[in-house]
């Protein structure tokens, strides 16, 4: 392959003239009219300063030249650089410097490019030229530079790599000059790319009060180490829930949302909070959500408090197990596709829980019984066991086995149609987190070989809203990347340790009230917590239905342009 060398020298021009002129009119009248014009001394100087090359640039060679300010005109550059290899860049920021007291902007941005000598109109194919401002804002007429501001510029050019075939020793020339002027009222902001994982660390850093380190346990991907710092919202007044509600507003898809924190990974989990009007974010009540739903159409099953569950271990309640003439027995033996029960009793008690629905003592079909006494009410349950299965092989499908998360919860279900409708386009700016659904058996109580018949089974959280983000069980851990609890999507629901990080609880409250991902407890019923329509934390079965409010994660390096968090001017990611 024949190599090819590219000559590049580039010119940059920015200083205009600036002349004021004042031209004083004599009058000569019997009236007489003093007055006294007094001109303010200002300054205009605007010009380059500060050149960092980027260390893996090409080296200079001989003949060749390094980016260098002009030492008697400091509004010019030149550099000059050979690009030998497909691959080979020049690259380096530069400040532009408004050390006056005179407002700038930029008037015409005048562009020139030659190809040995001769002006073209277009960048060869091979060559990548680029100069923006140094976080990729394009550069512009009537940007403006306020007095005693900098801005800073990246230049490159590339040897590119994707091309066809090598060109002949080619010498480029470029040359831009952005005129400077007094801004006038054309004169236009830049906006800027800012990091949004900054708007919280640089809070806590500059000791605002309002945002805080957090310093538990934590684990935000299934795949990804933790290289990040956590930063929160922290309220400990009304007045400071009141002040981070115009603080934490993002429009993102179209619609709004809030911050719920920053992940371990730099990303920013947010939850949702309606639909931007007119880049307003004012929502409370209803209108926060994406609609309401049932956590789950029954309650009647440990199961239930799962965002997905396995069918099978799914347990049934019955209207009384102490028929006449029952048989139950201690144990079952499976063979040849049928249960026969051992050691055997017409009498339930804490070691006779199984017994086949015929009364007879083979079966296909086995259940396990146990009874619960609240304080006025006895209820029976049941598991239905078959294939072999046995209660202590259905309690660990239940949380623990690799099939525990087969089936759908139902608000799962109304959340994955929503992002499929609304937010699947944008799935390249989320990151792939955990979404904690953090189930645990604390008891099996009657639900066990050997357990008392009339105890209740357990069934909470596995940790302390007050101390982790960390998700113990891997098949609680819902990503994407999980095989055990995968999503189908990047979004679900907040956790309870998400809306109770503060003094003040569930500052992120949406003025309805709506589930989170945290089971609360089973003893009769399936509970999972919800957060009230005043941000209180609260638990309710699963089949009562409650306002659903997605949660999701933007990637980490997430920027946005415009905004400052208020709900008049919220955050813009685009």
């Amino acid at each position: 392959m024949r190599r090819s060398n590219k000559q590049i020298t580039t010119t940059f021009i920015i200083c205009s003239l600036l002349l004021i002129g004042v031209i004083y009119a004599i009058l000569q009248a019997n009236l007489q009219i003093n007055g006294t014009a007094k001109i303010q001394a200002n300054t205009w100087d605007i010009h380059f300063d500060n050149i960092q090359v980027n260390e893996n640039s090409v080296s200079i060679g001989t003949g060749d030249s390094q980016a260098t300010i002009d030492p008697e005109n400091n509004c010019k550059v030149d550099f000059e650089v050979t690009l030998s290899l497909p691959g080979d860049f020049y690259e380096f920021t530069i400040d532009v410097v408004n050390a006056g007291t005179i407002d700038g902007m930029i008037g015409t941005l005048n562009k020139t490019l030659k190809v040995n000598n001769e002006v073209v109109s277009e960048i060869p194919d091979y060559l990548e030229y680029t100069v923006t401002y140094s976080d990729g804002v394009e550069i512009e007429e009537n940007h403006k530079i306020d007095a005693g501001t900098t801005e800073t510029y990246l230049v490159r050019l590339e040897f590119r790599t994707d091309i066809d075939e090598l060109p002949s020793a080619t010498t480029i020339t470029t040359s831009l000059q952005p005129q400077y002027l007094q801004a006038d009222t054309n004169a236009t902001p830049i906006f800027h790319y800012h990091s949004l994982y900054n708007v919280l660390k640089e809070e806590k850093e500059n000791g605002s009060g309002l945002a805080r380190e957090f310093t538990g346990t934590h684990k935000d991907s299934f795949v990804v180490p933790a290289t990040e710092k956590i930063y929160i919202w922290y309220a400990s007044t009304d007045n400071d829930v009141e002040t981070i509600k115009n603080k934490d507003n993002i429009i993102f898809g179209g619609f709004c949302w809030k911050i719920l924190r920053t992940t371990d990974t730099g990303g920013i989990k947010i939850i949702y909070n309606g639909i931007a009007e007119e880049g307003i974010c004012d929502k409370t009540g209803d209108s926060t959500s994406i609609g309401s739903s049932k956590f789950n159409e029954s309650y009647l099953s440990p199961s239930f408090a799962g965002y997905m569950y396995n069918e099978n271990a799914v347990h049934l309640r019955r209207d009384n197990y102490l028929l006449e003439g029952t048989i139950y027995g201690a144990d079952v033996v499976y063979n040849d596709g049928m249960y026969t029960l051992t050691d055997t009793s017409l009498t339930i008690d804490n070691y006779h829980h199984y017994n086949c629905s015929d009364g007879s003592i083979t079966c296909q079909e086995v259940l396990f019984n146990y009874s619960y006494i609240n304080v006025s009410s006895l209820y029976y349950y049941a598991y239905k066991l078959s294939n072999g299965m046995k209660i202590e092989d259905l309690l660990e499908a239940e949380l623990n086995a690799d099939n525990v998360n087969q089936t759908n919860s139902t608000i799962k279900t109304k959340i994955d149609n929503w992002y499929r409708n609304n937010l699947i386009d944008y799935t390249s700016k989320l990151e792939d987190i955990i979404f904690c659904n953090d189930r645990k058996i604390n008891s099996s109580g009657g639900s066990s070989k050997t357990g008392n018949i009339r105890s209740p089974i357990t069934y909470t959280h596995y940790y302390s809203p007050n101390n982790s983000f960390d998700c113990v069980n891997e098949t609680d851990q819902f990503s994407v990347s999980n095989p055990k609890a995968q999503l189908l999507f990047p979004v679900a629901l907040a956790s309870v340790p998400e809306v109770t990080r503060s003094q003040k609880n569930a500052i992120n409250y949406s003025g309805t009230y709506y589930w989170t991902m945290t089971p609360y407890s089973f003893s009769d019923y399936a509970n999972n917590y919800n957060i009230t329509n005043q941000g209180i934390l609260n638990n309710n079965y699963t089949g009562v239905t409650w306002a659903v409010r997605p949660v999701v994660s933007l990637k980490p390096g997430t920027k946005y342009r415009y905004g400052d968090g208020s709900k008049n001017n919220p955050y813009i990611v685009e």
